[in-house]
């Protein structure tokens, strides 16, 4: 037994070596970022220039959030708009000055163009909403300057929404090994003696391929139901790995209460009490953060479940298991 924790050791450390070194190689696509430098001239309430335009590649489909900074004067108004390579607006807005974020929005791999328009009166306002289909009505009461000069200084950026850097690829694999060691060592103090294999007799093997048939089957009609809503284009109820981290946890829910109900989870000689032990306090722990997560904001974004909710699901999976466990022990004492 020592010399099996010692390979699970070893091995689980060359994976994290082997991962470290390929997120240090394999970068992040920068962000795109646009800036817009100039001077604005105001005389008898036209700008020169009018405006300006610029255009730009978004190298793959994604999902995108447009952060946007620019430092203006009183008096003039700025609109911007971004427009895909046939002309149809996937982002609008105007401002005196401001420094914000759009919300998260799906984009194409392709051309885009940003125009910007230096708004000078109430009529050019409310001609850019309705052009760009902006619920708003522009302010007749905004003092306008009709003569006068602006420096404008713009930054629009592009980032990826999802927000998982270089940094965050480091500290998600290093976070997977180090619980990945936790389970190990877990594991394999659940077994008892050194010499003695942890062996399933062959009832207990029919019943486990049983049990992985149903876990199977399971996750691929949950991954098959989650291919034909994103064919069908119907909302998710959350974003795609978060869909699929469910339907693994439902999997190997289906496969371990079959086993654990069927006498086909434990093998011969192993420590039922320190693995409903281990169970629970791994359900436990993620619940708590799950949780705590939920009290941050960030389980649920736009009506969809983020990243951040894999904690509770995780924690579902486990507190299943447990109950599966505590009936399966209750049931086995009435019994004897």
């Amino acid at each position: 037994m020592k010399k099996k924790i010692t390979i699970w050791v070893c091995s689980i450390l060359c994976f994290v070596l082997i991962a470290l070194c390929a997120s240090m190689i394999i970068t992040d696509t920068p962000a795109t970022e646009i800036e817009f430098t100039g001077t604005v001239t105001v005389t008898d309430g036209v700008p020169t220039p009018a405006g300006e335009s610029i255009q730009f590649v978004v190298e793959e489909d994604g999902e995108y959030v447009w952060v946007y900074e620019w430092m203006g004067q009183p008096g003039m108004v700025t609109g911007m708009s971004v427009a895909s390579a046939d002309g149809v607006d996937v982002f609008a807005c105007t401002a005196e000055g401001c420094y914000a974020e759009s919300v998260p929005m799906e984009l194409e791999a392709g051309m885009y163009e940003i125009e910007v328009a230096y708004l000078t009166s109430a009529e050019t306002m409310n001609e850019f909403l309705a052009e760009h289909g902006i619920d708003e009505v522009g302010d007749d009461f905004y003092e306008y300057k009709a003569n006068g000069t602006w420096t404008t200084e713009y930054s629009i950026g592009l980032e990826d929404a999802s927000g998982m850097g270089i940094g965050f690829k480091v500290v998600f694999v290093i976070g997977l090994a180090v619980g990945l060691l936790v389970v190990a060592i877990c594991v394999a103090a659940t077994k008892k003696g050194d010499d003695i294999k942890n062996q399933f007799d062959e009832r207990q093997e029919l019943v486990r391929g049983k049990g992985f048939k149903y876990g199977f089957f399971t996750m691929m009609i949950s991954n098959a139901a989650l291919l034909v809503l994103k064919i069908l284009e119907i909302p998710l109820f959350s974003n795609m790995e978060v869909a699929m981290t469910a339907s693994i946890v439902t999997g190997v829910s289906v496969f371990a209460s079959y086993c654990i109900w069927n006498d086909g989870y434990f093998a011969l000689n192993e420590n039922r009490k320190s693995l409903l032990v281990m169970f629970g306090f791994i359900g436990l722990l993620n619940l708590v953060i799950g949780i705590g997560n939920i009290f941050a904001g960030v389980v649920i974004e736009n009506g969809a479940f983020t990243f951040r909710s894999t904690n509770l699901f995780c924690s579902i999976m486990f507190i299943v298991v447990f109950i599966m466990l505590l009936l399966k022990q209750i049931k086995d004492r009435k019994e004897e």
